[in-house]
């Protein structure tokens, strides 16, 4: 008899041909899905419960008895408390959920002005959610009627340690830049305020007036006062100005113009009356303190100085800084007389002058030019040592013959001067 030979078939497991069946493959699906389907189920339907934080808690004020009253929530009126739900949790879990927790408070208890600690009450729209608990029970709330008031601002200046003003400054009388204020804010703070003073703190060397932001403080005579909620009506700070001078004894001087080379080089000897003088200047932007001990009184034109003892008087009202009331002017004093005096006859040059094509120069000499210096100097000059140019600028020439300023320039005399003022005659055709 033959035998069978099972070498080369497949070995299947045990039930896998159940799975080659249509049927059975579409009611295992079934019943897996069955099973899912119950546990999702009683895992929503499951109750939990969960905390959401920050839920604002709302302010019934409008139409309340204090607000008919004309009384205002002063501080911050935003209020937030933790709330725990407890419920299904396929409702406690949706992401909208939040939106359901009413959290308000009720104003039907106040009557009167004052700091209440109303109760705060929570509750859910969803019937089927409790709330378990939260965080907060009452919220803070201070009400009071609104009031405006009007005060006189006054400063107060206050000296640290580290402020010093060094010796010869002095401090005036600060300027407020307001003189009033109106404060607003509740009635029994605003009532309690008896003055309001602008305060800045000097913590620093001052040496010029200087601008200084105000703080402003709420003076009472209560004790204790306390001010949280009175503000300013108008937000513009308040600035206090410290005007502060400087004073000291100052050597009056004089600058020259016109002046030889030699004494420009060498300087010139002459004195001036009264020989000093005690001012109080203001320092700041318009006003500076001199950088040394001297201060200028004006300028002297080295062509009006003669051969003899020059007097020159500068009024007191010419002069950039303040001077004392009982001085009138000062009085400058050149003495020449030791030096010697000549007259020429000078050439008119118009080398460097730019004349229009229809001008001319009908002057040839200008006569009777003084020249002053030293004897030594002066002895044995002759006219070439000193030539006339017209000077036309700013100068507008006419139609027919004009009559302009001329300057005399001296070729090698460094230590003379001409005196006085000369012209020269252009004609126009």
């Amino acid at each position: 008899m033959a035998q069978t030979n099972n070498t080369g078939k497949t070995n299947k497991k045990p039930f896998s041909h159940l799975f080659d069946n249509n049927w059975f493959v579409l009611a295992f699906s079934l019943f897996i899905a069955v099973i899912l389907w119950c546990g999702v189920s009683m895992f929503q339907t499951t109750e939990v419960e969960k905390e959401f934080v920050n839920i604002k808690v709302q302010l019934n004020y409008e139409g309340s008895l204090p607000a008919n009253n004309n009384m205002r929530i002063f501080g911050d009126p935003d209020a937030y408390i933790d709330v725990t739900v407890k419920g299904k949790s396929y409702l406690v879990n949706d992401e909208s959920f939040a939106d359901n927790i009413n959290a308000t408070v009720s104003f039907a208890s106040v009557t009167t002005a004052g700091t209440y600690a109303l109760p705060v009450s929570v509750s859910v729209s969803n019937a089927d959610v409790e709330v378990v608990k939260y965080s907060k029970s009452t919220v803070s709330v201070y009400l009071d009627e609104y009031v405006e008031k009007a005060f006189t601002v006054t400063d107060e200046i206050r000296e640290t340690e580290r402020y010093s003003l060094p010796e010869g400054y002095t401090r005036e009388n600060p300027r407020l830049s307001a003189g009033s204020v109106v404060v607003q804010g509740p009635a029994l703070e605003v009532g309690k305020i008896s003055e309001v003073k602008a305060v800045v703190e000097l913590d620093k060397e001052l040496t010029a007036t200087e601008t200084f932001t105000a703080e402003i403080v709420y003076v009472s005579t209560s004790e204790n006062a306390k001010f949280d909620h009175v503000t300013l009506k108008n937000t513009d700070p308040i600035y206090i100005t410290i005007p502060v001078n400087y004073t000291a004894t100052f050597k009056p001087v004089v600058t020259f113009t016109n002046m030889p080379k030699d004494y420009r080089e060498e300087g010139i000897s002459y004195t001036v009356y009264p020989s000093s003088v005690a001012l109080t200047l203001a320092t700041g932007d318009n006003q500076n303190v001199p950088s040394s001990d001297e201060i200028n009184i004006g300028t002297v034109d080295f062509s009006q100085i003669d051969q003899a003892k020059n007097i020159i008087r500068i009024p007191v009202e010419e002069l950039e800084y303040p001077i004392s009331e009982d001085i009138t002017q000062f009085t400058v004093t050149v003495d020449m007389s030791s030096m010697m005096k000549r007259w020429l006859q000078v050439e008119v040059s118009a080398e460097d002058v730019k004349l229009p094509a229809n001008a001319k120069i009908i002057t040839e000499t200008v006569m009777s030019v003084q020249v002053i210096g030293p004897a030594g100097s002066l002895e044995g000059i002759d006219n070439s040592e000193a030539y006339a140019v017209p000077q036309l600028e700013g100068v507008e020439l006419k139609k027919g013959v004009n009559e302009v300023p001329a300057k005399i320039v001296l070729r090698t005399l460094t230590d003379c001067w001409v005196r006085g003022e000369y012209t020269v005659e252009i004609r126009v055709d």
